[in-house]
């Protein structure tokens, strides 16, 4: 995995390649590469372990193009980052190249077979078992369709695949099977394009396909073929009306601080068609078809990451404002787990990308067990939408640093909604008004607080020679706590644990001393108290306290050693203000480690394997 795109054109298409592997750069990446056909119409791979400016300076120099080609940006899975290893991938003739995103499960027992066959292989990938796999086929039968086919069939696993074979020069062919993330197919008047997300075909095509479990496609320039169980499929071409977006950093060094303070934006936006603050109504209607939802007796919520932490917070307010009991699952726990789902259960599940393999599996096993479900996702049309049949997008519009920040804010203000939106009939006698009142000034106390970061980055500043940190909260700062090391270790590589107030007497507190900083997030709720008993056994133990709050006037100053104050609001909103406050903090401590913070090593924006 993770980035897969490929173009064929009446003109040269290398140019196009690199600016589309640089609208996949958000989705994180260690390498990249790409294949074209030279004009004496042999397959020429450049690639390189980096990033695409890397990739741009070794072979600015080089003159090759085509009329088509493919290209990649690899997350390592098998085999480290290096230049080998890096996508396209060839067959040992070199004359089949192809990318790959997924994993191939059985791709040692076909990796000795091919070796006991002769083959060699070049590489430490999975992928190039695919390679030399259509290779040894088209060996016995010349014939490449059918040679992929064969591959189609012998691979287990999962698999998003795009071919160049030197004996077909005017195509790209490729498959998809199991749960390895999207795959569309543009076309235009003198181009065909083919990507892993739609964003990075429209500014090149007038409407698209998107190729689906168990499909194989041929593409020319003109004609698109695509084939299930050896019949060809009539696909639906769906226009695209809707401009590309424009991706900029604006004013900002990073896109991650640029995300941070789109929030207040983006939750403003979210209100629009599904807020009345008139009548004190929430409407998902629109949204959600073919739902009898008044039969609903459970919830079950799915997410992996930054996703699930958005889930276990959205347990708290499903139970307490809508009155239905809550579980929130880990999504790769629970599909191998022979679970128990009761009837009348309702399963939402999370993704960003609407591509996460895990919670795609998830999803998969809930809808043969015939169980209704929604997706919240930021993508239309995603893979999980087309499980789930039924999506909530959750309007935060593209989000280029891998680190979650504005996606979390408005998943959780949707999962708050939509809370609400149940409650207007399993529970109408919430405090309604009171959370009406102080949700609609919800964009304004978090745009002052982005307003104010200069005491939150002079703090980050002075933590950032610690190398542990413990996160603590009760109740809704629980799952923040979670959130809050997530986000420290993603964007800084520092040690931090998230827990439950309530736990760290129970292990954690042996680690607790002057170079272990906890932070502790205390609002003003049912679990005050609690927190400041917390707090007090912590700084008994020579630990340093960093208090994240909106109720200073309640602590004494001998308690702590530093304080981020946030602005009283009612309990069960405060996560919003909390979270926003610890972003800061994570980010500017990232950024005083000298740190890339668009691009944390290691991670992806979209994993697409399990």
């Amino acid at each position: 995995m993770c980035g897969i795109v490929g173009y064929i054109s009446n003109h040269c298409v290398k140019s196009d390649l690199i600016k589309g592997l640089k609208k996949l750069e958000y989705r994180g990446y260690d390498s990249v590469g790409i294949a074209l056909f030279d004009v004496n119409q042999n397959i020429k791979v450049l690639k390189n372990s980096g990033q695409i400016k890397d990739f741009i300076s070794k072979y600015k120099n080089d003159t090759s193009d085509g009329h088509l080609g493919i290209g990649h940006t690899r997350w390592a899975t098998h085999g480290v980052p290096s230049d080998n290893n890096s996508h396209p991938i060839f067959d040992q003739n070199e004359t089949i190249a192809l990318v790959h995103n997924g994993i191939i499960e059985n791709y040692l027992d076909i990796k000795k077979e091919l070796i006991d066959e002769g083959f060699k292989f070049k590489t430490d990938t999975d992928t190039e078992c695919i390679s030399n796999l259509i290779s040894y086929y088209k060996n016995k039968n010349k014939d490449t369709l059918r040679s992929i086919k064969l591959t189609f069939q012998k691979i287990k696993g999962h698999a998003v695949v795009a071919i160049i074979s030197k004996e077909d020069p005017g195509k790209i062919f490729g498959f998809k099977k199991g749960l390895a993330g999207s795959l569309r197919i543009g076309l235009s008047s003198n181009k065909i394009s083919i990507a892993s997300d739609l964003e990075t075909i429209k500014s090149t095509s007038e409407k698209y396909i998107s190729i689906d479990n168990k499909e194989i496609f041929v593409a020319t320039l003109e004609d698109v073929l695509v084939i299930s169980k050896d019949k060809k499929i009539e696909k639906e071409w769906i226009s695209i009306d809707e401009k590309s977006e424009t991706i900029s950093k604006n004013n900002f060094d990073f896109f991650i601080e640029k995300e941070i303070h789109e929030q207040p934006e983006v939750f403003l936006s979210n209100f629009q068609n599904r807020v009345n603050f008139s009548s004190k109504e929430i409407d998902f209607s629109k949204e959600l078809k073919g739902l009898n939802l008044d039969e609903i007796k459970r919830i079950n919520l799915f997410g992996m990451g930054t996703s699930y932490y958005a889930c276990l917070l959205a347990s708290y307010w499903l139970e307490q404002i809508s009155k239905i009991p809550t579980q929130c699952h880990n999504a790769s726990e629970f599909t191998y787990r022979n679970p128990l789902v009761e009837e009348n259960t309702l399963a939402i599940s999370v993704s960003q990308s609407g591509e996460t393999a895990d919670t795609l599996s998830a999803a998969n096993l809930i809808k043969e067990m015939k169980i209704p479900q929604i997706a919240i996702t930021n993508t239309n049309n995603s893979e999980l939408e087309k499980v789930t049949k039924n999506c909530i997008n959750i309007g935060a519009k593209t989000e280029i640093g891998v680190a979650s920040t504005k996606t979390f804010t408005a998943t959780l203000e949707i999962f708050l909604l939509f809370a609400m939106y149940l409650a207007q009939k399993r529970n109408p006698g919430y405090p309604k008004t009171k959370i009406f009142q102080e949700l609609k000034s919800m964009p304004s106390q978090i745009e002052r607080i982005l307003d104010n970061t200069k005491h939150i980055v002079d703090l980050a500043k002075l933590y950032s020679k610690y190398d542990n940190f413990l996160f603590l909260g009760r109740g809704y700062n629980y799952p923040v706590a979670m959130e809050a090391a997530l986000k420290l270790k993603e964007l800084s590589y520092v040690h931090a644990e998230g827990y439950p107030a309530g736990e760290m007497k129970h292990g954690p507190i042996s680690l607790i001393d002057s170079k272990m900083p906890v932070f502790c997030i205390i609002t003003e709720g049912s679990h005050r108290d609690k927190m400041i008993s917390n707090i007090r056994e912590v700084k008994s133990r020579n630990g340093k306290v960093i208090v994240l709050t909106n109720c200073s006037e309640k602590l004494d100053k001998s308690w702590y050693d530093d304080i981020i104050i946030f602005e009283k609001t009612e309990d069960l909103l405060s996560p919003f203000l909390s979270s926003v406050s610890i972003q800061i903090f994570a980010v500017n401590l990232a950024l005083a480690r000298n740190l890339d913070i668009d691009k944390p090593r290691n991670l992806a924006k979209s994993v697409t394997v399990e």
